[in-house]
């Protein structure tokens, strides 16, 4: 029997699909669904969607509100420029040196060009009309930093380390180019985390890799999961599953709600069939389904009555695709019900943020499989510590509670420090594995 052959990505951009967009050496990350007619805006840099359909997801060149696919060739020619000596960009040390000016501290030698600086308006020849200018005309961001360097009259008077934090600093201003990538769990996280940590719940990337290990999420599992962290972790097991097991999501509402990083996945319909929405309220009726009984046939001609006008038949088709839509989340609603109630749950995730997970876990505990795996994510201590409890009388095995920090390391030459400007908090892991007395 021949393997079954994994459908193809496309590596090109298409219409309607979600993409997480990136300036360079920017800051934040965004989530945007590429539509015809649209403008894309990244920290003050806009370009149309269309111009990207069609193209290789990388990193674009932006001009004139269109973005342009950067070439390798062109890429290798501009770092073998960076790499190259420039002369004016060295400083004279033995004039410096020999022009020092004494200090209290014998130690300290101070440049006196360093003491006369003008303010930054005359210290910059060229003028911000200019700058805005070159903008319009297309001048790449590249060449808009060489004329910054070229009208800086300060520029030579700065040490080498003081330059290179000058260019970095213009180009990270007046930077052109962007990355639209396709999404991943990691970018998503990331992208999220950065713009709204308290949404997410303080979830970082290390820490949901480490509640997918500790819950065993692998192909073919069923997992039950309860989250508030935009789906987040829904999105994680179900790119984990790959087409094969379910995950069971609960959720309160007639529909699922707030987890665009289900959506923004771009899932094909193999991988998002383990996607199981189920109700809470159906999780307490057992089995019985709302709306059940309303179900109707999606070839009922009988209705029609022979001849209808085009505008009945509109309205007619439009019902029809909003019950097979419905007709389909309940179905996928009962095979998450019959996975609970039969005890075939290998797993049980719950993301809190504001619910009590002991809440959920009175309703679905006595419910999992034997030795079923249980983590338990929230942003606050004593909720996760009354859990522990509350698990603990129930003869669960192997409680760990645990607190993880990252820090982004920033390593350059003859400067390695941790990353100012970044989030350090996180939440907190909760995990145990389920026993069954005999």
């Amino acid at each position: 029997m021949e393997a079954e052959t994994p459908p193809q990505t496309s590596s090109c951009i298409n219409s309607g699909e979600y993409l997480i967009v990136q300036k360079i050496d920017g800051e934040q990350s965004r989530i945007v669904r590429f539509t015809p007619k649209q403008k894309i805006l990244i920290e003050k840099l806009k370009f149309t969607a269309d111009s990207a359909f069609g193209k290789p997801h990388g990193l674009f060149e932006v001009s004139n509100n269109q973005c342009f696919p950067m070439s390798v060739d062109r890429l290798i020619e501009e770092l073998q420029l960076q790499e190259a000596p420039v002369a004016t960009s060295v400083i004279d040390t033995e004039v410096i040196t020999s022009e020092t000016v004494e200090v209290s501290d014998p130690r300290v030698v101070i440049a006196p060009s360093a003491l006369k600086l003008e303010p930054e308006q005359k210290r910059q020849k060229l003028e911000m009309d200019a700058v805005l200018e070159m903008k319009k005309q297309g001048v790449s961001g590249q060449d808009l930093v060489a004329k910054l360097v070229e009208g800086s009259a300060s520029f030579q008077t700065r040490t080498v380390f003081s330059q290179s934090k000058y260019i970095k600093r213009k180009a990270k201003k007046h930077s052109d180019r962007v990355l639209i990538l396709r999404p991943t769990i990691r970018l998503l996280a990331k992208a999220y985390y950065l713009k709204d940590p308290d949404r997410l719940a303080m979830l970082r990337a290390d820490q949901l890799a480490l509640i997918l290990q500790m819950a065993g999420v692998h192909h073919g599992k069923n997992v039950i999961v309860f989250e508030q962290t935009l789906g987040l972790i829904t999105s994680a097991v179900i790119e984990r599953l790959g087409g094969k097991g379910g995950c069971v999501h609960i959720h309160r509402g007639a529909v699922a709600q707030s987890i665009p990083c289900v959506h923004s996945m771009n899932y094909d319909e193999k991988t998002l069939s383990t996607f199981l929405p189920v109700r809470i309220k159906c999780i307490l009726a057992e089995k019985q389904l709302p709306y059940e009984t309303n179900r109707r046939p999606f070839d009922d001609e009988a209705e029609n009555g022979g001849v209808e006008h085009k505008a009945a038949e509109k309205i007619e088709d439009q019902d029809l695709e909003v019950l097979a839509r419905r007709n389909e989340r309940l179905d996928k609603e009962k095979r998450g019900l019959e996975m609970i109630s039969e005890q075939k749950a290998h797993s049980l995730i719950i993301g809190s943020r504001t619910v009590d997970p002991i809440s959920v876990l009175e309703l679905v505990y006595p419910k999992l499989a034997p030795s079923a795996s249980i983590v338990i994510y929230s942003p606050h201590q004593n909720i996760l510590v009354s859990a522990y409890d509350w698990l603990a009388k129930r003869q669960t095995i192997n409680l760990v509670l645990t607190d993880q920090m990252c820090r982004v390391m920033q390593v350059l030459p003859d400067r390695t420090h941790p990353l100012m400007a970044q989030h350090v908090a996180g939440g907190h892991v909760l995990s145990g594995i389920k026993v069954v007395d005999q």
